[in-house]
């Protein structure tokens, strides 16, 4: 028993001398070189914002942040790594949309975006632009539904993987058109632009600074701009929704995270530095420059409510289109019975998305900023 007491003290002794360390090493923080991981190929947009925030965030801490690419299986190469690393803030993850489809998608990921991560901020959304070769004879999206119904199955428009906006954009395109156009999935933008521009791939959805160094050469054309409203970028394009497809748009939008357990002021810290960097004129013109809109938005107070957020957003940023979907298949939220409605399976009918079976899986498009509900894909 004594012997009992006596491990007892000691333990609490040392507890009692590593938290001021603790303590320090937060308050100290960064005081080494962070990491920020890119799940997309060096050059791609993902690659670029993160760049452009990382060097002001840097020089506020004067440190440095190195950007490394692990791309690779629509995203879920560095979302691992990420998951899998140690909490303690110096190793980020840049998200988009495939952070929180891939759920949707995938029956065995590996990681979790509510339980293996906590949410920084949002860097910016960058709209995307309908794209088609020169050599396609159509000028407006009106030409080319005519063209994909004319010509059924023979059109094909890429993607840089499952998840991304575009893949379920333009899935959400075809099912409102009616149209059969086969998708081609990249491992990234850079390695799809060579045959856009060459015409082995008919049509696809690229960010503003992708479309422009294209349009330049004259390779490509832009038929549609998807957003809210005309694009600065390319003014005289008009929006889908000028062209009768208001609600065929997914929008980009880019974030950071980082591991779950990272401890509460180093998370803070982090979302302060990335807030005052989108605040600066200099950074705002540069991500501007790139195609993407900064936005300033402070995180929840807590990991808890952050981490609830991530796929439980506000409903005024679904489409009329994807909330027509959940009303047919049901939308999962906290203490939702887990019934399902008559119409179960037309989500996936509607996005043409081969969803993992047996399970409930959602999350599509949601983001920790605020974005779509968590939707039932299956039962």
């Amino acid at each position: 028993m004594r012997m009992w007491r006596i491990g007892a003290i000691m333990v609490a002794w040392l507890a009692a001398l590593a938290a001021p360390g603790a303590s320090f090493a937060q308050e100290s923080f960064p005081n080494r070189s962070v990491r920020i991981v890119i799940p997309y190929s060096p050059g791609s947009v993902a690659d670029v914002f993160a760049r452009i925030v990382a060097q002001n965030m840097a020089a506020q801490w004067n440190g440095s942040i190195v950007v490394e690419s692990k791309s690779g299986a629509n995203g879920s190469i560095a979302a691992e790594e990420v998951a899998r690393s140690a909490p303690d803030g110096y190793t980020w993850l840049l998200v988009t949309t495939f952070f929180t489809a891939s759920p949707s998608l995938y029956a065995s990921l590996r990681w979790d975006p509510q339980r293996d991560y906590i949410p920084i901020g949002q860097i910016c959304r960058a709209p995307n632009f309908f794209i088609v070769p020169t050599t396609l004879p159509v000028k407006n999206v009106a030409e080319y539904v005519a063209l994909a119904k004319a010509k059924p199955g023979t059109l094909n428009y890429s993607h840089p993987g499952k998840g991304s906006t575009g893949h379920l954009g333009f899935e959400l395109f075809k099912r409102l058109a009616g149209i059969d156009v086969t998708a081609v999935g990249y491992r990234g933008y850079p390695q799809m632009v060579p045959d856009i521009a060459s015409g082995l791939i008919t049509s696809t959805f690229l960010s503003a600074n992708q479309a422009l160094a294209q349009v330049q050469t004259g390779a490509i054309r832009i038929i549609g701009t998807i957003n809210d409203g005309r694009s600065k970028y390319f003014p005289d394009v008009p929006t889908m929704a000028e062209q009768g497809f208001a609600e065929a748009q997914v929008t980009p939008w880019f974030g950071v995270v980082v591991p779950a357990g990272t401890p509460e002021p180093v998370v803070d810290r982090i979302s302060k530095a990335l807030e005052a960097a989108l605040a600066t004129a200099d950074v705002r013109e540069k991500l501007d420059i790139a195609g993407c809109e900064p936005k300033v938005r402070r995180r929840r107070s807590s990991p808890t409510s952050s981490r609830r957020t991530l796929c439980f957003g506000r409903r005024s940023s679904r489409t009329p289109a994807l909330r027509r979907i959940e009303a047919k298949t049901g939308s999962s939220r906290p203490g939702s019975p887990p019934g399902c409605p008559a119409g179960r399976g037309k989500y996936r009918q509607i996005m043409g998305i081969q969803a993992p079976s047996g399970r409930h899986r959602g999350g599509l498009a949601c983001s920790p900023w605020g974005g779509f509900r968590r939707i039932k894909l299956d039962c």
